[in-house]
């Protein structure tokens, strides 16, 4: 890949990070005021079972859905025995939101709260129930089973790539958000230009990919232009010298005939087409005169013997093989081998 491929692919990368830079941000700046201390608090079993009650009620009430969704933190750390659990509230966060961006659809949002807010309290209800027990064993079964579920599958904390990619968008968005609050940029401005850029960036490597493709492409059947079909000369030639040693002067003609056309055909002079009639093929040597006359001569030998079913004798090959000499296709050294 060329170095441009790579600038324009890291670009692309970056800037598909630009709408998680502004979301992550935008939570950050929403949460500030009450995370600090919330952020660090753990619950147990119980506690934890009264904070999701409250966010069941409260909820309930439109003019404290915002204010609930700022007393959130980024999660909820539930406490069992030595074990500690990490609830993201994400997408009780995200929910709040759409209650107050889309009021007429709050009715719908709701239910969906609540009832995900019911499996929460049900997963709660059985960890203290797990905490109470006294088999440690026992409990610790129990308490691996609960944590299998559905509701804690973000528990397991991100790996090392998640990790490394929440560190990209929150570096990234600090420098957006910072350099769009200098030109006085608004946040939802801020998403349709993060939005335009990103699709400008992927157009340019759609056309990029593309140009790319065509590039291979057309090399690859430049290539397969360039490269000569497997010839079929030296066969001709081998079978001509062959009969002609065996005294069949008639094949050995026949045979000549086609080395010669196989070597026009080998120069570019002619295309490879064995459909072709002899009368043709002298027809399509019209731009090259000189082996147009060689051929035509070697013809008329080959049409009389070939198809007029004349006698062929030692004279005729002799003649043949001095056209096929003339033409490049045999050695005098040779032919005279095979004349002797």
């Amino acid at each position: 890949m060329s170095k441009m491929g790579l600038v324009l692919l890291r670009t692309v990368f970056l800037l598909t990070l630009l709408p998680h830079a502004f979301s992550c941000l935008a939570q950050q700046q929403t949460a500030a005021p009450s995370t600090s201390q919330s952020s660090a608090q753990e619950f147990n079993p119980s506690e934890y079972f009264a904070e999701l009650d409250r966010c069941s009620a409260t909820m309930k009430n439109e003019e404290k859905v915002s204010q609930l969704r700022q007393s959130l933190p980024p999660s909820w750390t539930v406490r069992v025995g030595e074990s500690r659990v990490e609830v993201s509230t994400g997408w009780l966060r995200e929910s709040l939101q759409r209650m107050e961006d889309k009021p007429e659809n709050s009715k719908t949002t709701r239910a969906e709260i609540q009832a995900r807010l019911n499996s929460l309290k049900t997963a709660a209800g059985d960890l203290a129930a797990v905490s109470e027990k006294k088999d440690s064993s026992d409990a610790r079964a129990r308490l691996k089973e609960i944590f299998a579920r559905q509701e804690f599958h973000q528990t397991q904390g991100p790996n090392p790539f998640q990790l490394w990619i929440r560190h990209a968008v929150r570096w990234l968005g600090e420098k957006i958000v910072r350099a769009l609050m200098r030109l006085h940029v608004s946040r939802k401005n801020g998403n349709i230009f993060a939005w335009g850029v990103i699709a400008i960036a992927f157009v340019l490597l759609g056309v990029w990919i593309y140009r790319r493709l065509a590039k291979a492409t057309a090399a690859a059947q430049l290539k397969t232009e360039d490269k000569p079909a497997p010839s079929d000369t030296r066969q001709w030639l081998a079978d001509a010298l062959s009969a002609a040693e065996r005294g069949d002067f008639r094949e050995a003609i026949h045979c000549g005939y086609w080395a010669a056309v196989a070597s026009l055909e080998d120069h570019r002079l002619l295309e490879r087409d064995r459909a072709r009639t002899p009368r043709e093929s002298l027809r399509l040597l019209g731009s090259h005169p000189t082996q147009q006359a060689m051929l035509g001569d070697l013809t008329r030998h080959f049409e009389l013997i070939w198809y007029g079913y004349r006698p062929a004798l030692r004279e005729d090959w002799s003649d043949a093989r001095t056209l096929l000499e003339k033409m490049g296709c045999l050695k005098p050294s040779t032919a005279a081998t095979a004349n002797s």
